[in-house]
Parts: C-alpha cells; sequence; structure tokens
C-alpha cells in the first residue's frame, strides 16, 4: 500500500510540475502555428519530463520498488502526448464545413 501511495506522489508531482512550466492547453490549441509557442512548449516538456523522472527515480530508491518510476514514466508519456497532440491538431473538436468537391446540379 505504501508503494501506491508513493506512486500517487510521483503523479501529482508530474501534474504540478507540468502545469508550472507550460502554457495553458487552451492557450497552446489557439496558437498561430507561425508563433514560436510549439518551441516553448517543447522545452517544458524536457524540463517537466526530466524533473518528473526523478521524482519517480527518487522515490522508488527511497522504497526499493519501481512502481513510483514506473507511474512516472506513464505521467510523462500521457501528459507528452496530449501536448504533442494538441500541437499537430487543427481544431480537433469544431465543426468544419462541408466542401463539396462537384457542384449541385451535377457535373
Amino acid at each position: 500500500m505504501a508503494d501506491v501511495s508513493i506512486a500517487m506522489l510521483a503523479v501529482t508531482s508530474g501534474l504540478n510540475v507540468f502545469q508550472g512550466l507550460l502554457p495553458k492547453l487552451s492557450e497552446v490549441r489557439k496558437a498561430d502555428k507561425s508563433s514560436d509557442i510549439a518551441a516553448d512548449v517543447r522545452m517544458g516538456e524536457v524540463a517537466a519530463s526530466t524533473m518528473t523522472l526523478a521524482v519517480g527515480t527518487i522515490a522508488s530508491s527511497l522504497t526499493g520498488s519501481p512502481v513510483p518510476a514506473l507511474v512516472a514514466l506513464l505521467t510523462v508519456v500521457v501528459l507528452v502526448t496530449i501536448y504533442e497532440s494538441t500541437l499537430k491538431a487543427d481544431r480537433p473538436f469544431e465543426r468544419r464545413p462541408n466542401l463539396r468537391l462537384v457542384p449541385e446540379g451535377g457535373a
């Protein structure tokens, strides 16, 4: 049971680090493709990932269990995937207009 509580420490510290070092997801989604936000996000991802994995590794070394390090790794993978998919998405939940390739009334 102690492994689970220490693993939750790794998760919550990871969430806090990502929240502190990266911009909000709504800001990332709304940013122009030409802006420098992608570079800022990637620098934040590197720093937040390093700090999250460090907390997980330290917690694992203190408990002698690999669970905190694995949970920290899983947290990093999920959060980096969310930010990268947000960077690459072109407003995924907004409705797009129907584009017609053939004019109405025939060709």
